[in-house]
Parts: structure tokens; C-alpha cells; sequence
């Protein structure tokens, strides 16, 4: 029997991005500067995977500039002034991070497109829904992959924490992060444990109608979206 079958498809359904979960629950308290330097690394390393698919020339330097113009990019909207010394600091240390990561195996790997997890509580009669989208995809393996620019291990933090139970919905997850070693930057993973005693919170969220969500019905999301589908009956969530 199919979804459709079971649940009608022009059901509405109140979706929103996963990162406002996530910040309504556990608001960054990192400084602008390190938001801003995690944007660009993040940009131009998504950015260095898709080229390097694509050409033989090193795009290292390339990187490095991408990241750089996002940075300050990142810098202006959010309204930060940051001297001459921390930008050139901020610049070194973004070398070194894309130098580790144009050497590991993760660079075959591309951004995902925009997934979707579905939670239906038929018990309570409401189809909510988040949008998920790590930062990498292995397509074979079906592995997913987020990236931090800094050590979980020994800066954990709360919206990582959120942000992974989310996305290992998805399937399995790992998390990359860089780590600092006699003046050079290692990558190391760890795999992140999914965990379906999220989606109650999840559904009491996407209950309040947050602000930037959007009602949209089911047979339009999982049409428009590669999807995975959370059913509660009898007290407890599955996977379709």
C-alpha cells in the first residue's frame, strides 16, 4: 500500500527549514566573526568539490578566494568591523583548512539536493514537515555528510548536537570536522546516532506555526522532493 493510499495527498502540511528548529531550540552563541568564517569555508569548499569535478588545474587559490570574498561578504551583513590583523589571521587559517581538505576523500562528494522528512501523528491528525539538506552526499553508499569548521569533540555544541538528530533522519550521518595539529589542520569523522525521540519536539515546533514556515500539501512535497516519511501510531514514530 502506498503513502497516498494511506494519507490523502492534498493534505496540508506545515513545513519549515531545519535550521529554524534549530535555532529556536539552541540560538549560536558563537561570535559573528566565527559564524561568518564558518559560511565561507563552507561555500568554498562545497564550491571546490563541484570544480574539481569539472577541471585539472588546481583550484586551491580559487578556493581560498571564494572564501575570502564571503567572508567579508558574511562581514558587511551582519554589520561586523574586524580589523586588519584578525582578517589576515582569519585568511590563514582558511588556507590551511582548504589545503587538508583538497587532500581527503571527502572532495568527490557534492551538496545533496533539498530533502524533506515528513512526520505524520496520526494520533493527533498532523503532518508537519522539515527541510533538510547536508552539506555532502555520498550517492553510492547513501551517506551524508556535515562538515564543521571546528572541533565538536572539544567545542561541543547544542544546535550541532540538534542539527545532526535532524539530519540522521535522513539516513546515516556523518559528522567532519577539522582539528588542529602542530600548526596544521586534520579531518576526522564521527558518526552521528539518529534518534526519533526528536520528532515529538519537532511536531510541538512545527504545531506553533512558526514564523518562515509555509503550508504546502503532501502530494506537492513529495513530488517536488527526495523524501523520507515518519508515521506515529500507537504511541511510537517509524520510518516508512
Amino acid at each position: 500500500m502506498t503513502l497516498g493510499a494511506r494519507v490523502s495527498s492534498s493534505k496540508a502540511v506545515i513545513v519549515a527549514p531545519t535550521y529554524l528548529y534549530v535555532r529556536s531550540r539552541a540560538p549560536s552563541e558563537d561570535p559573528p566573526l566565527d559564524l561568518a568564517f564558518g559560511k565561507a569555508l563552507d561555500v568554498a569548499i562545497s564550491q571546490f568539490n563541484y570544480y574539481s569535478r569539472r577541471s585539472w588545474r588546481p583550484l586551491l587559490r580559487q578556493a581560498q578566494r571564494c572564501a575570502m570574498a564571503v567572508l567579508r561578504q558574511e562581514l558587511r551583513r551582519l554589520g561586523v568591523e574586524v580589523g586588519r590583523e584578525e582578517l589576515d589571521e582569519a585568511a590563514r587559517r582558511l588556507w590551511r583548512m582548504l589545503a587538508a581538505w583538497s587532500r581527503s576523500p571527502y572532495t568527490r562528494f557534492l551538496r545533496p539536493k533539498t530533502h524533506v522528512l515528513v512526520f505524520i501523528d496520526k494520533e493527533q491528525e498532523f503532518i508537519g514537515a522539515l527541510y533538510a539538506q547536508p552539506d555532502l552526499m555520498d550517492r553510492i553508499a547513501r551517506r551524508f555528510y556535515e562538515v564543521k569548521s571546528f572541533d565538536i569533540e572539544a567545542r561541543p555544541r547544542k544546535h550541532v548536537e540538534l542539527q545532526s538528530k535532524i539530519f540522521s533522519l535522513l539516513g546515516p550521518l556523518y559528522l567532519v570536522y577539522f582539528v588542529e595539529v602542530g600548526g596544521l589542520f586534520q579531518l576526522r569523522e564521527k558518526e552521528a546516532s539518529p534518534d526519533t525521540a526528536i520528532i515529538d519536539d519537532v511536531v510541538v515546533f512545527l504545531r506553533e506555526r512558526p514564523a518562515g514556515s509555509e503550508t504546502l500539501s503532501l502530494n506537492y512535497l513529495l513530488e517536488n522532493y527526495p523524501y523520507r516519511v515518519y508515521t506515529r501510531d500507537e504511541g511510537g514514530w517509524r520510518a516508512q
